[in-house]
């Protein structure tokens, strides 16, 4: 039986050594491939792995379509590509149910069995979800860092698309987690896009308010001209104080709940030092 769970065991640390480089050995395979290709062969290019296939008819499919499109969302924030988003859905959200559902079948029955499968489609679908909102979050306040950036290189007289540039290659180490979205504006651009839709793709959702408000005001000034510093500075101020209140919220809570571990902790050991001795005299005299 140690030896069944030890092999287990192995079995799951191998699987997710093989998830978490499955991209990396997946674009060496690609580069390898084309490498090899003579100029002559003109057949097709030889199909992805097959766990980036099972993800991919997975999060096509009609069952797991409303399911895939929230956790993709939620993984689109953290700067994953369409291609790593369907593998960590397929592995976290149904292979690890599936693996701890077996491993509870299989150590006590079916009680463990419906347990383990519910925590298994619960927790990663949650852990997900926070993740989302985690980066949402380091975003805005790394937008604030890219307004002031942003207001400085256009007050020197740089355009638009420009001072974004400049931010983009100047300032990585200060938005590691927003640069997924520069990143993509200045792709886009080099494309050939319109300044419009390149801010649009890279702030046009209001999970980030601070960005969002950016690229609002960044359209409209490249539409209409006029200075846009000051709106700017106007955006960072509400950001920050929205910031501001945010911490003084979160300040509030912890206060409240060390009153609740205080009370089941502390008082306790304080009735016990302070009405100790008065109940063992009150003791002792009643037993005189």
């Amino acid at each position: 039986m140690v030896s069944f769970l030890v092999a287990i065991l192995f079995a799951l640390l191998a699987l997710w050594l093989a998830l978490a480089r499955a991209e990396v050995w997946q674009r060496r395979q690609r580069i390898t491939e084309r490498m090899l290709q003579r100029p002559e062969e003109d057949g097709p290019v030889p199909q992805s792995a097959v766990l980036s296939m099972l993800s991919r008819r997975v999060a096509s499919s009609s069952f797991a379509s409303s399911d895939f499109r929230e956790m993709a969302d939620a993984l689109r924030l953290t700067g994953r590509g369409a291609e790593s988003i369907q593998t960590i859905y397929l592995v976290a959200c149904w292979m690890l149910p599936a693996g701890l559902a077996a491993l509870g079948l299989v150590l006590g029955g079916i009680v463990p069995f419906m347990v383990l499968l519910a925590v298994g489609f619960i927790l990663p679908r949650r852990v997900i979800r926070g993740m989302g909102r985690s980066s949402c979050r380091r975003q805005n306040l790394e937008a604030l860092e890219f307004g002031h950036i942003l207001r400085m290189l256009i007050e020197s007289g740089l355009s638009i698309e420009r001072a974004i540039r400049i931010a983009t290659l100047q300032a990585r180490e200060l938005m590691p987690t927003m640069i997924y979205r520069l990143d993509r504006f200045g792709r886009l651009m080099e494309a050939g896009a319109d300044r419009s839709e390149a801010l649009t793709e890279m702030g046009g959702d209001r999970n980030v308010p601070v960005l969002y408000n950016l690229t609002q005001l960044l359209k409209q000034g490249s539409r209409l001209g006029g200075g846009i510093t000051g709106g700017i500075e106007q955006i960072i101020n509400e950001g920050q104080n929205i910031e501001r209140n945010r911490i003084k919220e979160d300040v509030n809570r912890v206060g409240a709940k060390m009153t609740i571990v205080m009370m089941v902790f502390m008082l306790p050991a304080l009735f016990i030092i302070i009405g100790g001795p008065a109940i063992v005299s009150i003791g002792q005299a009643l037993s005189r």
